[in-house]
């Protein structure tokens, strides 16, 4: 710790001449980007050429929580240390409001600029979220033309008018739900998708029942992905055989949960499963229907 202390310290008294960009130094146009929250990850990579991002999150690479995994094996990633932001020079850190606090100091303390970022909760607080990080980047046209992408992704998904909404619940492993106040909760409304998890109190992401499931089943279960002959019990739940007793009442949707937490690019994926969802179980009652 005195040893990286001492780090620290040079670093200061160095300044610019080592390299380390201060906030009063910065260009317009950052061209050694780092991003340590996994949320402004799937932003940055669309926004700006590659060549300028010095760093993502380790979470960029998780194929089960993030949607660029495949873009993120090639680009570097760091695990949020002090050390390791610090020796990759950057002149932009965009990071979370609940990322370690003392790396946020080490910036700080080095003259390193971070910008802080929280988790919308609204589809309208996700397009600012762009905008902002796009401000940051000096690419604003690139940011609107990402906000516009995704109204159009989203409009697509709408419910078409005259149609009535299925009701429906997200059941990650653990049993998590998403509440109407999320952002994917707003787009299940938007794609005709009654949250029914709203009913039983849950706003944000809070674990749903198995018996309200059983007891009042939706027309569309979105479960999250498990591996089989996993012996977690978060996961089993998922495969639970009450769950089976009601396959005809309800149709099961694979919702993984990489599309549950971020919102950015992320709402369009987010949006087209959705939709897929309704449709595919509005098929599903016309041939039960028939028979």
């Amino acid at each position: 710790m005195i040893r990286w202390l001492a780090s620290l310290l040079s670093f200061t008294a160095l300044g610019c001449a080592s390299g380390v960009v201060r906030a009063e130094d910065s260009p317009a146009h950052p061209m050694r980007i780092v991003s340590l929250n996994m949320c402004v990850d799937g932003i940055l990579v669309e926004l700006v050429s590659h060549d300028r991002i010095a760093a993502l999150s380790h979470y960029a690479r998780d194929p089960q929580r993030s949607t660029i995994s495949a873009i993120a094996r090639d680009l570097p990633i760091t695990y949020e240390t002090a050390e390791e932001v610090v020796a990759l020079r950057p002149d932009l850190v965009l990071t979370s409001r609940h990322s370690a606090p003392a790396t946020r100091n080490a910036l700080k303390r080095v003259g390193i600029r971070f910008e802080l970022f929280d988790v919308p909760q609204t589809i309208a607080g996700s397009y600012e979220q762009v905008r902002q990080v796009a401000r940051f980047l000096g690419a604003e046209r690139e940011g609107e033309a990402m906000v516009a992408r995704i109204e159009q992704a989203l409009e697509a998904a709408r419910l078409p008018a005259g149609e009535e909404p299925l009701s429906a619940a997200v059941y990650q492993p653990g049993g998590l739900s998403a509440g109407a106040d999320t952002v994917i909760g707003e787009l299940m409304q938007l794609t005709g998708l009654q949250n029914i998890a709203a009913r039983y109190g849950v706003r944000n992401y809070r674990p749903l029942p198995l018996e309200v499931l059983v007891s009042s089943p939706p027309d569309v279960l979105l479960v999250g992905e498990t591996e089989a002959g996993s012996p977690l019990r978060a996961e089993r739940i998922v495969r639970h055989r009450a769950l089976r007793a009601l396959e005809s009442q309800m149709t099961q949707e694979l919702f993984p949960a990489r599309l549950l937490f971020c919102a950015g690019p992320t709402m369009i994926e987010a949006a087209n499963t959705l939709a897929r969802a309704r449709e595919h179980a509005r098929s599903v009652r016309r041939v039960r229907g028939a028979l």
